[in-house]
């Protein structure tokens, strides 16, 4: 099974999109774990109607990513745990087609493609700029509601994201791609127990930190490859539009450093320079 873990605060419409997404695309079990950092928009109560498979987790407050995702490790119950964002649209068969590399060959945490990061430099940027052009004249003249976010989706993609999903998936299959996008980080029980069991609840930019983490104990001789993105798996990332959200500051905002307080300037010129290739 898998364990799905997702943050939010607000963005019921997002949500929606969110958990259709899941259900349509996903072929394995799978058990979503929310947890709610003080939802006011009725995206509590959404998730809490979906049935036996979805656990929420009220906060008490807004917490950081990392607080977040180990609350939901501890109330998992899955072999894979998938780190997901809830401003995301998965594309079909993504798991099942992750299950065919994750845990094979030392690599035990992977991300999923996207519009943030394709199997290429060129893809990345063509999309991306793509992207932009669709997403600020639609909010402009639609808004921020369900039926703008899937207006966006079609325009983007050609209004056939299957479609899309599928001539990603022919062009690339599993080929990897050292470096990730945030929005969906997977692992299997090994690799969580090669970081400590935990993301780091100290340090800012833990996406970063994680794949910071999985380079380090390559480096090291450990069983583990790199985090890297399988390219012909995709998932469109909204991407900036959760910006546009006014969030309350993190509780546990005091407890954070940044990236440059736990690594030397050596280790992210070394480490982030072999993702940037």
């Amino acid at each position: 099974m898998i364990s799905i873990i997702t943050a939010i605060y607000n963005q019921l419409a997002m949500n929606r999109i969110y958990y259709d997404s899941i259900v349509k695309n996903t072929d394995s079990e799978f058990e979503l774990i929310i947890i709610d950092n003080g939802s006011t928009d009725g995206s509590t109560e959404f998730f809490k109607s979906l049935g036996d498979n979805v656990h929420v987790i009220v906060n008490d407050g807004n917490y950081s990513y990392s607080y977040c995702q180990n609350v939901g490790i501890k109330a998992a119950k899955g072999d894979v745990y998938a780190f997901l964002n809830n401003d995301i649209v998965l594309s079909p068969h993504w798991d099942s087609r992750l299950m065919q590399v994750l845990g094979k060959d030392g690599y035990h945490i992977l991300s999923l493609a996207s519009n943030d990061r394709m199997a290429t430099k060129e893809e990345t940027k063509k999309l991306s700029r793509h992207w932009k052009h669709v997403k600020y004249p639609t909010k402009f003249i639609m808004g921020q509601g369900k039926l703008a976010l899937k207006t966006m989706i079609k325009l983007c993609y050609g209004c056939n994201w299957e479609k899309f999903c599928e001539e990603v998936w022919n062009r690339h299959k599993l080929n990897l791609r050292i470096g990730f996008s945030g929005s969906a980080v997977i692992m299997d029980k090994q690799g969580l127990e090669m970081v400590g069991g935990q993301w780091d609840p100290t340090v800012e930019a833990p996406d970063f930190d994680m794949y910071l983490q999985t380079m380090k104990l390559n480096k090291e001789g450990k069983d583990i490859k790199p985090l890297s993105i399988v390219g012909g798996i995709f998932h469109h990332h909204f991407r900036r539009l959760t910006f546009y959200t006014k969030f309350p500051p993190f509780k546990d905002k005091d407890n954070i450093v940044d990236l440059n307080k736990k690594w030397s300037q050596e280790e992210l010129d070394e480490y982030l320079g072999l993702m940037r290739k």
